[in-house]
């Protein structure tokens, strides 16, 4: 059960995650502050913070590969600490978007004398996540800037559901497990019923608006070949290996930059609007009359 932790006598609680590293602090908005190098808790004190002992356990197992965390800062205190902290889990998945790359929440702990845990994912604790990468001032940037667009796509169930993919693609077994979540995200951000690949292929290379015409047909081009991919792991018919890693990694960036795309629109561009755009050749970052 996903859950933050926030003391009534402290006005800071911190949530650890995993998926980028930061090379030194960074303010993603008011009084909350992303920071490199998470503590590593003696057993004892982590024993002596955990209700039960599969806490202690996933806390301890997770505290091993925390990669960076988050200060949460509230003046108030008590409930109004405490809610701001559940609102911070959100921020992962939007810096996962900036970045490129998965990026989770593990587990939270007090700001108070003695502290207090709680696991703050859905997933599992067990298993070993992939490298995190270094994420970049810009990057970080984008996350603070576009940060009330992605709040207010929370809203559209379209991308909602696609994020959703998204984020539990990564903890899936088996990368064809994997590679059908992520497709599943990529077709539900664009509602097609026919001739999909074709028509997935040209939405994106679209909604990417890759630089002129010859790259965006390249674009196309790829796309369409990787649903192939998807294709053959529907079907069964396509082995587990190296190739298909690599496309599990493409659908991947690709959700996520579609993704980030629709949050610097603030919008999740509509069939019509795409059709339109396969004519004057990009989406307008406006949307214009019909």
């Amino acid at each position: 059960m996903t859950s933050v932790v926030a003391s009534a006598d402290s006005k800071v609680a911190y949530i650890a995650g995993h998926g980028i590293l930061v090379s030194e602090e960074f303010e993603l908005a008011p009084g909350i502050i992303i920071r490199p190098n998470p503590p590593h808790f003696d057993v004892k004190v982590v024993a002596d913070g955990c209700e039960t002992l599969a806490e202690y356990a996933v806390v301890l197992s997770m505290m091993e590969f925390a990669s960076f965390y988050l200060e949460i800062q509230e003046g108030a205190g008590g409930r109004e600490l405490a809610a701001k902290t559940w609102n911070s889990l959100w921020l992962f998945p939007l810096l996962a978007l900036a970045c490129q790359c998965p990026c989770n929440s593990l587990f939270s702990w007090s700001g108070s004398e003695r502290v207090h845990f709680a696991v703050a994912t859905p997933h599992t604790a067990f298993r070993r996540p992939a490298n995190a990468i270094l994420a970049s001032s810009d990057r970080l940037a984008w996350a603070r800037r576009n940060m009330a667009s992605f709040d207010s796509l929370q809203k559209d169930r379209t991308f909602a559901v696609a994020l959703m993919s998204y984020t539990n693609s990564h903890h899936l077994f088996g990368h064809g497990s994997r590679i059908m979540q992520l497709w599943s995200g990529i077709e539900c951000l664009f509602k097609v019923s026919s001739e999909i690949s074709r028509t997935l292929a040209m939405y994106s290379a679209l909604l990417l608006g890759e630089g002129d015409s010859n790259l965006r047909y390249k674009c196309f081009k790829e796309i369409k070949k990787d649903y192939g991919v998807r294709s053959k792991v529907v079907h069964g018919t396509v082995e587990n290996g190296e190739a298909l890693e690599e496309a599990y990694s493409r659908a991947s960036k690709l959700l996520a930059r579609l993704l980030s795309r629709c949050v610097e629109l603030a919008r999740v561009p509509s069939t019509e609007e795409l059709d339109r755009a396969a004519l004057v050749g990009h989406i307008t970052d406006k949307v214009s009359g019909a």
